[in-house]
């Protein structure tokens, strides 16, 4: 954990980042159950006929290589509605991990281990710096998940596996993945896969003052340091 912090520090001038999370949809065939669940209404109207999924949230380190995994909650699912349901946000309530959080994008809430970028209107130039700043560390989850899906095409299409032994397959996927990047396999352009999650923003997207403050501190600082300070900020998240 304290190479991975002190990689993304040096990379973007945030400290206490331990990992950057994304979520996806995997497309199905409609279920025989809970068909309503597994509706995806995004890819519904981008795909113009219906449209089911399930999601696979996941967080990845400097490398892209994947340090925790959730697998198979319903594609009408938000991000912010399967991050609370994962095992990884009952390990964080529970305080394991402490002076330690996780990058992610506006799709999920801001909270006392979760940054996000600021939504509203009219940034200030702070602000501004700081989502040019979060977002080089939102970019290596994105495309972690992009290659992913290069990688194993039965993830980009309806695929034709029990809806129950998804899971399986999706966890198979991410493992082989992780083999892929700690051999810094490179990857064939053909298979360059570009991602179409949508980001929907939180109705509560701020979960604390404490949390809100501490962004409005580290926007500063990176002001301060010149729109980065290339790790030279000292001021800790949590």
């Amino acid at each position: 954990m304290k190479s991975i912090k002190q990689a993304f520090e040096s990379a973007a001038g945030i400290p206490n980042v331990g990992g950057s999370m994304y979520t996806t949809h995997v497309p199905i065939i409609a279920p025989k159950v809970s068909v309503a669940a597994y509706f995806n209404k995004k890819h519904t109207e981008r795909n113009q006929k219906n449209s089911y999924s399930i999601t696979l949230q996941g967080v990845v380190d400097q490398t892209g290589a994947f340090t925790d995994i959730c697998i198979g909650w319903p594609g009408s699912m938000s991000d912010d509605q399967i991050l609370e349901k994962s095992a990884f946000h009952q390990r964080a309530t529970r305080g394991h991990l402490k002076d330690v959080c996780v990058v992610g994008n506006k799709g999920y809430p801001l909270m006392d281990w979760v940054l996000v970028p600021y939504s509203h209107q009219n940034l200030t130039w702070a602000q501004h710096a700081f989502n040019e700043k979060i977002g080089e560390i939102e970019k290596v989850a994105k495309e972690a998940f992009a290659r992913l899906k290069g990688r194993w095409s039965c993830l980009q299409k309806r695929t034709e596996v029990k809806l129950q032994e998804l899971p399986i397959v999706l966890g198979a996927c991410c493992v082989l993945h992780n083999i892929c990047e700690m051999r810094n396999e490179v990857m064939d352009p053909e298979l360059k896969f570009e991602l179409f999650d949508d980001e929907v923003i939180p109705d509560n997207n701020i979960r604390s003052m404490a949390s809100a403050q501490a962004r409005d501190h580290i926007a500063h600082n990176l002001l301060h340091h010149g729109l980065g300070g290339r790790g030279t900020s000292s001021t800790a998240f949590l």
